[in-house]
């Protein structure tokens, strides 16, 4: 998953536009790093995170869920179109300083799937329309045998007592098995998860129903009656150029020269 500090590209705006977190791809083991990062970057600042995303670790979503709480961040289903050059494209300079880069946001075709849904339970207020979709499905679980090599051996300490020791010299993995099936403590961990973000538990058996290599759909009835969107929108409703010529306009609102 990538990130990036996006300001609102049409210039009727200036100086006073939206500007917001894009979070885009898949995502992975250093999803959360790159999150912390980003954020470090934004400073005390409580930007909008508009997310476009098919999913991916699970463990990952829900630390990125966590961190988004604690920031009291608000999420939208959201794509980001970059004016020049996204950050994914080679020697792709932002027009801002401090990386910052020019664009738009478009719910159209934009989708939050599978362990994206986790991620997105983390905001405050979660924005989803019936133009973007939300999807889930069964959680796959791999889990892998390692054999081990060690080298041991005993050492005689000060006192005189004898100890054995042991050093890990190789790992090699043997074996590797994936279930959809959740054990007591995953379920539990998911819940729990779900429940301190305000989403209903039963979202799991709805996920269950659903093979890894499909998407269950759900529509804007089903966002609100399990909790996974707050609010529904028609259109990109957090950072529309509009929006900064409001009489009190929204904290994400930045002047710049």
């Amino acid at each position: 998953m990538v990130f990036s500090i996006v300001r609102a590209s049409n210039p009727i705006c200036e100086p006073l536009c939206p500007e917001w977190i894009a979070a885009d791809g898949q995502i992975t083991g250093n999803s959360t790093k790159a999150l912390k990062a980003i954020l470090k970057k934004v400073g005390k600042r409580n930007l909008p995170l508009l997310i476009h995303s098919n999913g991916g670790d699970v463990d990952q979503a829900m630390a990125m869920g966590k961190i988004i709480r604690k920031r009291k961040m608000t999420v939208e289903v959201a794509r980001t179109d970059y004016l020049n050059c996204g950050p994914r494209d080679r020697g792709c300079k932002a027009e801002l300083p401090n990386g910052i880069r020019h664009g738009y946001a478009n719910t159209i075709g934009a989708y939050c799937y599978s362990a994206c849904s986790l991620m997105m339970a983390g905001g405050v207020r979660r924005i989803a329309g019936p133009v973007s979709s939300v999807g889930v499905h069964q959680i796959t679980t791999q889990r892998y045998e390692y054999r081990n090599k060690y080298k041991t051996w005993s050492e005689r300490q000060k006192n005189g007592k004898i100890v054995k020791k042991r050093k890990l010299i190789s790992r090699k993995k043997v074996k590797t098995t994936a279930t959809t099936k959740l054990s007591k403590a995953e379920r539990k961990e998911l819940e729990a998860y779900l429940t301190g973000m305000g989403v209903q538990a039963a979202l799991i058996d709805l996920m269950m129903t659903t093979r890894p290599e499909d998407i269950l759909f759900l529509n804007v009835d089903e966002l609100q009656a399990f909790g996974v969107a707050t609010e529904i929108r028609h259109y990109e409703y957090l950072v529309g150029y509009r929006d900064c010529e409001r009489q009190t306009p929204p904290d994400h609102c930045t002047v710049r020269p």
